[in-house]
């Protein structure tokens, strides 16, 4: 496993050099050692059927006498031993044989062979069939036993002897002849076509590799260019991120500055102009008007704008959040919806909660707590009504249950016609902390509007 694993972590170049070097070496051998076999086994034939025409040129005219008798006379014997002593064909046959059909050697150069049986060769099969067949150096039969121990190289040729009127096969002639030349011819043969078949891979070889060194660049090219926009599109990804982050830092703060404006307007507004409405009051119920109907109806617009006055107010002031944690802001949002509508809101929450959060996190709390309790009461008719507070994984999950009428989720996200967003705003709020708002409702049955928030790790 670790030689294939250090196989393939190398470059595309040096695997295809050491894997295709091995497919192309072993290639290269079994197609060497085929060229090399035909072209021994052609030279073999060549030489073995030059040999048999010139041998059948002085055992020819024996192959009447072949034919009639199982063997040959005496005079034909001594014809043929003076045709191997006297003549050229001897200095290039060491030995010979005469074959019957059946395996029987009727005359050899060693007579001790004669009149012996031994079992046909495929080879002496073949020259039965009229082929003329032959070996080089290979003397495994029984009968060749004498001329293995000469211990040169030899070609041994099977040549079928015909009957010269009706060409019928009537012996076949076995004979060694001498093979130096042919061995020297052999060898010369199988070295230039090992080296031709080598030289044609190795150059092949080299062109592939060459193909694949350009291809293997050129993907090295890709991936550095794809590796380089990687880094880039990383740069700008995290670029995007941090602006992201920024903008929402930005809409924190501008939200939490707005409640701020917000809350500070209210009290003004309390602490101000309802303070001189309510002087004016006074001293209007004190002084003894001369129109008594127009004292009154003085007194009722003052009434009015003291009470639009106090409503504003109410909806714009927030409590003093600075200083309370993520529990206590919980807890004063329930108590002041509690005051504000005489509501018995339940209220559970984990005590994990009892921790330091951003100001702006436990302002979209407060607003979260004081929307969603509000519109239960102004409009859901609910006989029971729970705040639910916890952590898990990691997130503030804040829920309001009631078992009211129920609405159309899908109908409350949108912005009021008298200018308040509602739901709408509280997701969008929720949005710029990374939360989420969720809401699930069914007619007749109740609502549930819950608030995720991802808790920091730390206070800020």
């Amino acid at each position: 496993m670790t030689l294939i694993r250090a196989f393939f972590e190398q470059s595309l170049l040096r695997q295809f050099v050491l894997a295709g070097g091995l497919v192309m070496l072993a290639a290269a051998i079994f197609v060497g050692s085929w060229v090399a076999g035909r072209i021994e086994q052609g030279v073999v034939q060549n030489s073995a059927t030059s040999a048999a025409l010139y041998m059948e040129s002085y055992i020819s005219p024996l192959s009447a006498d072949l034919s009639a008798e199982d063997g040959l006379s005496d005079p034909a014997r001594a014809a043929l031993r003076e045709i191997f002593l006297g003549t050229a064909l001897g200095d290039r046959v060491v030995s010979y044989k005469i074959w019957k059909e059946g395996g029987r050697i009727v005359e050899a150069s060693n007579p001790e062979l004669s009149g012996k049986v031994f079992p046909p060769s495929a080879d002496q099969l073949a020259a039965w069939e009229g082929q003329i067949s032959a070996s080089f150096e290979d003397l495994s039969d029984l009968e060749d036993a004498a001329e293995a121990a000469l211990g040169i190289p030899l070609l041994e040729v099977y040549s079928p002897v015909r009957e010269v009127w009706t060409g019928e096969i009537v012996a076949v002639a076995e004979f060694y002849e001498h093979a130096d030349a042919l061995a020297l011819e052999l060898a010369d043969a199988r070295r230039k076509s090992w080296l031709i078949v080598f030289a044609v891979f190795a150059l092949s070889g080299l062109l592939l590799i060459g193909i694949v060194r350009s291809g293997s660049l050129l993907i090295d090219r890709q991936q550095n260019a794809l590796k380089q926009q990687l880094v880039e599109t990383q740069r700008v990804s995290d670029q995007n991120s941090s602006l992201k982050d920024s903008i929402a830092a930005a809409a924190q703060r501008s939200t939490a500055q707005a409640d701020r404006v917000m809350q500070r307007i209210g009290q003004d507004l309390h602490d101000g102009v309802a303070q001189y409405l309510s002087l004016a009051s006074l001293r209007f119920e004190e002084a003894e008007p001369k129109q008594p109907k127009t004292a009154e109806t003085v007194r009722k617009a003052l009434d009015a704008a003291m009470t639009e006055l106090r409503a504003i107010s109410r909806g714009m002031a927030l409590p003093d959040l600075d200083d309370l944690s993520l529990r206590q802001t919980i807890d004063r949002a329930i108590q002041d919806h509690r005051n504000a509508y005489q509501s018995k809101v339940t209220g559970k929450h984990a005590t994990e909660l009892d921790r330091e959060a951003p100001y702006s996190m436990k302002l979209c709390v407060y607003r979260f707590l004081q929307e969603a309790l509000g519109n239960t009461a102004r409009y859901a008719e609910a006989t029971k009504v729970s705040v639910t507070a916890a952590v898990q994984h990691g997130s503030l999950i804040c829920a309001v249950t009631d078992n009211g009428s129920g609405f159309d989720p899908e109908s409350a996200m949108v912005v009021r016609p008298d200018g308040g967003q509602g739901l709408l705003g509280l997701r969008d709020r929720a949005a710029t902390l990374g939360g989420q708002l969720k809401v699930d409702s069914d007619l007749g049955i109740g609502s549930r509007i819950m608030l995720s928030l991802p808790l920091p790790e730390r206070s800020v």
